[in-house]
């Protein structure tokens, strides 16, 4: 996590909105290595950056640490709330950009962000925003934190859980991840095959809590094999591990 982040308020809702204008981000504990239990949720540790979207009447805002208009640098991304079955919602997620063959690429990220080259090597350093901008966005949710105008942050992580694959049903743009409880070591034996460095693990009867987590929320280190995979989100989001 960033300094950035560290210093995010959770303030009230915004003038005329249901929702709070900036979330406090709960940081994960790292761990030093993958493990197994039941009461834990396991799942990737996405090759993003962290976003929590607030949907509310149709439109979108966007919470990213460093910048002041995220939905600029992710205009594709406003279709957003037409996609979710309820309102007034925020998710706790990972953006990503993907390339042209559906893989997360972390330099067209940092383009989108801001930091780095835009497509032409231009050295400015803005990187390309709107229409300009290059790769596919993609937005994956881990966590639901409020609904229908109310806060969930109090309710334990696996209700939030099972009420985000109802909000968010699969789309183009955005999806709810993909992940399984108990077996933490086989997950990261899957993940390493698939190229991915990191090992979400979230205690299941755990709510909501803003800064350190604890360990409500871990994260593991993963060593993929070298030469590194560069696998499609699609072949991600399928976690084979049956092939593990």
């Amino acid at each position: 996590m960033t300094s950035d982040q560290l210093s995010l308020p959770l303030e009230g809702p915004a003038s005329g909105s249901r929702l709070p204008e900036r979330i406090a981000p709960m940081q994960a504990t790292t761990v030093d290595a993958p493990f197994d239990d039941p009461d834990f949720y396991f799942e990737p540790w996405w090759p993003g950056v962290r976003a929590f979207a607030m949907a509310e009447g149709g439109r979108l805002r966007l919470q990213v640490a460093g910048l002041s208009d995220a939905l600029a640098a992710f205009p594709e991304l406003a279709e957003l709330p037409r996609q979710l079955t309820q309102d007034g919602v925020v998710l706790d997620g990972t953006l990503l950009v993907l390339d042209d063959d559906g893989r997360p690429d972390g330099g067209l990220l940092r383009r989108r962000l801001g930091r780095g080259p835009g497509p032409a090597g231009g050295r400015d350093g803005r990187g390309a925003t709107g229409r300009g901008a290059t790769g596919r966005p993609a937005y994956v949710a881990s966590d639901l934190l409020w609904c229908g105008g109310a806060s969930l942050m109090r309710r334990t992580f696996a209700a939030r859980r099972d009420q985000l694959t109802t909000v968010l049903p699969p789309g183009d743009r955005a999806i709810a991840g993909h992940g399984y409880p108990r077996e933490g070591t086989l997950v990261a034996e899957a993940l390493a095959t698939l190229g991915l460095e990191g090992l979400s693990a979230r205690r299941l009867d755990a709510r909501y809590r803003r800064g350190p987590a604890g360990d409500a929320w871990l994260r593991a280190p993963v060593v993929p094999p070298e030469p590194r995979p560069r696998p499609t989100l699609a072949l991600l989001l399928r976690l084979p591990l049956e092939s593990a």
